[in-house]
């Protein structure tokens, strides 16, 4: 019965998701958007236009592009990003975090990108992003991230929420949940 019940409740879960995600094409199709920040508009932009061939980004083409729009974002940017992710498509932004754990990207860029990968998990739609987890080790010490304690308490939560909603599985939540401890040891 548990996992009728488990089965029934994914697949509501799946149907609203399916709603919201027709709701922003919609939205963005008879309302495109524009950004006050030339970086983050030149960076949606990008994404938007080249969603459907990711696999292909190379330097000397889209990553190279990718990268001379990141290269030199600063603490601003980051927070106008931030500000302004509820009008980011939710691919978009698995495309950008994606493209974040490129090692070329890293040798490009100044920025602290590891915060903004967890940043991006943490606030990517409440069921979907059990998918990045698997990464966020990577990321935070790919870019060497120095994450404060307010990042790591909304790691903790997000983690928390996936395994509750069986999004990962036990092995997932206590492997993470021990590297965020690790991490907050060194605060």
């Amino acid at each position: 019965m548990k996992k009728y019940y488990s089965r029934k409740l994914k697949l509501l879960r799946l149907k609203n998701l399916n709603l919201e995600s027709l709701r922003k094409s919609v939205r963005r199709a008879l309302f495109s958007q524009k950004f006050e920040n030339e970086k983050v508009e030149n960076l949606h932009k990008l994404v938007s236009e080249n969603d459907s061939n990711i696999e292909y980004w190379y330097l000397g083409g889209l990553l190279s592009d990718f990268i001379d729009i990141i290269k030199n974002f600063n603490q601003n940017d980051v927070e106008y990003f931030f500000e302004t992710i509820h009008y980011w498509d939710s691919y978009h932004l698995v495309v950008i975090a994606d493209k974040l754990l490129d090692s070329n990207v890293k040798a490009s860029v100044k920025y602290d990108f590891g915060i903004v990968y967890c940043k991006i998990f943490c606030l990517y739609e409440k069921f979907d992003s059990y998918f990045l987890i698997d990464n966020l080790e990577i990321a935070v010490k790919m870019y060497d991230s120095k994450l404060d304690l307010t990042i790591l308490i909304d790691l903790t939560t997000k983690i928390q929420l996936l395994f509750q909603n069986e999004q990962i599985n036990k092995q997932q939540f206590d492997y993470n949940l021990s590297f965020i401890n690790t991490l907050q040891n060194e605060l």
